[in-house]
């Protein structure tokens, strides 16, 4: 990046201006004009505006290591309340989603793998598992007025960490709400309809904590606490009422392998892939949303 284009990453989000006017016409206008700026600010990235490549380099990171971090986090889960436990509670949340593709087999065979897996072989997956964070790191950069260091893929990697920690409590909620929801989705009708409600909910305050930490520790600078809770807050509720689509996308009987000749492998990474390339794109747009406030706002605590 030249001298030219580093500057104007650190002048690009300067605060909005606000009209300090009293009167309703004014403060209409002026909230029309702030709504303007935030989402031009929202569809601005470093150097050049291209979200879709952002998403789709932190999606070549996530292939890597959402697996190892799942992996990590069930192992993790079953030190904190044994594995019955855990296999208990995958059962009864898998009893609930499609069995359409695999899915109930993939996540039984993530289930048995954690728990087969020697703290070493733990401590060893935490390596993929932590290049998710350097995806995410140098995709957040691209959003941010902040320039990339020399350090950024191991600053990225660290910061990770903490979060995958807290990561098999969250796993452990999750699963709490399984037998709740698992007998809804079952039954059909009106309790299928109350059972997506409780899904989307439950998800919903999951993903807000989960991206919280996120923006916080792994993006790039320090955000305010305002727009880190209310960007945090409006992308875990855009990716939770994603996921529970992604679960009526289970529940329709399209063959994946299709466009690949009929070779189901590649039919299902492809479409896994793309699932999780979507999946960035909200979250890069939570972030890039969460900075424009900030901008918005000026500094905070």
């Amino acid at each position: 990046m030249t001298a030219t284009g580093a500057g104007d990453r650190r002048e690009a989000d300067g605060p909005l201006e606000q009209d300090a006017a009293p009167g309703p016409a004014t403060r209409a206008a002026g909230a029309r004009r702030v709504g303007r700026e935030l989402v031009r600010g929202i569809g601005r990235s470093y150097p050049d505006s291209d979200l879709a490549l952002w998403a789709a380099g932190a999606t070549f990171f996530g292939i890597i290591g959402v697996v190892p971090i799942v992996l990590v986090s069930l192992r993790l889960a079953a030190a904190l309340v044994g594995a019955d436990v855990l296999t208990e509670g995958v059962a009864a949340a898998v009893a609930g989603i499609p069995q359409g593709h695999g899915t109930p087999v993939a996540l039984r065979t993530l289930t048995a793998t954690a728990l087969q897996m020697s703290p070493l072989q733990t401590a060893i997956v935490l390596f993929p598992a932590s290049l998710y964070g350097e995806g995410l790191r140098r995709a957040f950069l691209q959003l941010s007025p902040a320039s990339p260091n020399k350090f950024t893929g191991w600053s990225g990697r660290l910061a990770l960490l903490p979060i995958v920690a807290v990561a098999p409590v969250l796993v452990l909620a999750l699963l709490a709400a399984g037998p709740v929801v698992s007998p809804l989705y079952i039954a059909g009708g009106s309790k299928l309809v109350l059972g997506v409600v409780i899904a989307f909910h439950v998800t919903f305050v999951l993903l807000w904590i989960a991206l919280l930490l996120l923006y916080r520790l792994v993006g790039a600078g320090r955000v305010g606490t305002r727009a880190l809770v209310l960007g945090s807050f409006a992308a875990g509720s855009v990716i939770a009422g994603f996921l529970q689509g992604f679960l009526l996308f289970l529940a329709i009987p399209v063959d994946w392998s299709l466009p690949f000749g009929g070779l189901p492998v590649f039919g299902a990474v492809a479409a896994l892939a793309l699932w999780l390339y979507l999946i960035h794109v909200l979250v890069l747009v939570g972030y890039r949303l969460t900075l424009t406030l900030d901008a918005h706002w000026g500094p905070g605590p």
